[in-house]
């Protein structure tokens, strides 16, 4: 079943943390680089979730979305946003390379963001690698896969060698089954990925390098991992290094975020504690009446201004 069947992608609060943190690193990269004439391809889906935030937040208006499945195609064609939005049918290792024969694109910068339903694996490693050798330059690349442990092996002995087997010479030896455990996994997954991205780049000495940017352990029914950079060309990857070197730069994320589900009163309750320079604390809030443990509390102070805003009207 394609995930669009059954989730809505716009109303996660996890997602919609993972998406608010890219999004604010794309609009700082786009600014410090200068970028112009941007093409955003990825996977719409039904939701077009993230082009909408595309056209809004970068301003970009050429916007392509794959769709492998034939019944997702024609609801994406129906349910697309707005009119610049081509949606193409097929699999993105295969449309991926015929945008990049077509000469308009060849020369213009590309925000790309791959997020995938399921688990890393083979296939989807060669994605990446072409995506970093193939991509123009001053292009950003994005992926998103699932890092539910059992998808690398249904006994925890197995997953370090199933990881090594998809990541290939990144993977040191002593990974453990500790590392591939189910709190673990996706912080391992996101690191070693990272490791991948840049091995490939390095390895084949493209201009301007790899600038690792975008590391997101997230939790959404289960683990989840966003990855991905910059390909800059050779003058913009000093302002590009730059942006990612601040101190305020949120992509790199040293924790897994777990937005917290609480109901509209607990989230305007502890708003209207924030922003508060100190850390909020389990006994403030009992005092303000109802009870959240810790990590919780720690999740929310640090991206609440990403949580969604929705609810249920009952007529």
């Amino acid at each position: 079943m394609a995930s669009f069947d059954s989730v809505n992608y716009s109303i996660r609060p996890s997602k919609s943390v993972q998406r608010g943190i890219v999004f604010d690193g794309l609009r700082a990269l786009c600014a410090s680089m200068n970028l112009h004439d941007t093409v955003y391809i990825g996977f719409g889906s039904i939701w077009f979730t993230d082009f909408l935030m595309a056209h809004k937040v970068l301003g970009i208006d050429e916007m392509i979305s794959i769709e492998a499945s034939p019944v997702g195609y024609k609801r994406a064609e129906f349910n697309k946003v707005y009119r610049s939005i081509s949606v193409l049918e097929g699999r993105s290792d295969e449309r991926l390379p015929e945008i990049a024969a077509q000469v308009e694109y060849q020369a213009r910068p590309w925000i790309v963001w791959l997020d995938y339903d399921g688990a890393l694996d083979e296939q989807k490693v060669e994605e990446m690698r072409w995506l970093l050798l193939n991509a123009p330059p001053n292009s950003i690349v994005l992926f998103t896969f699932s890092a539910t442990q059992n998808a690398y092996g249904a006994r925890p002995a197995q997953r370090p060698g199933r990881v090594s087997d998809i990541l290939g010479a990144v993977v040191p030896d002593d990974l453990t089954r500790e590392d591939c455990s189910k709190e673990n996994l996706p912080q391992t997954l996101a690191t070693l990925t990272m490791d991948f991205l840049s091995s490939v780049v390095a390895d084949n000495a493209r201009p301007g390098g790899f600038i690792r940017s975008f590391q997101i352990p997230y939790f959404d029914s289960v683990g989840m991992v966003t990855v991905g950079g910059v390909l800059p060309g050779l003058g913009a990857a000093p302002a590009a290094r730059a942006i990612v070197a601040e101190q305020s730069w949120k992509g790199i994320v040293d924790e897994m975020i777990e937005a917290p589900p609480m109901t509209l009163k607990e989230v305007a309750t502890l708003q209207a504690e924030l922003p508060f320079a100190g850390e909020l604390t389990r006994d403030r809030v009992q005092e303000l009446g109802f009870d959240l443990l810790e990590h919780q509390i720690r999740s929310f102070q640090r991206y609440y201004k990403y949580l969604p805003s929705f609810a249920e009207i009952v007529a």
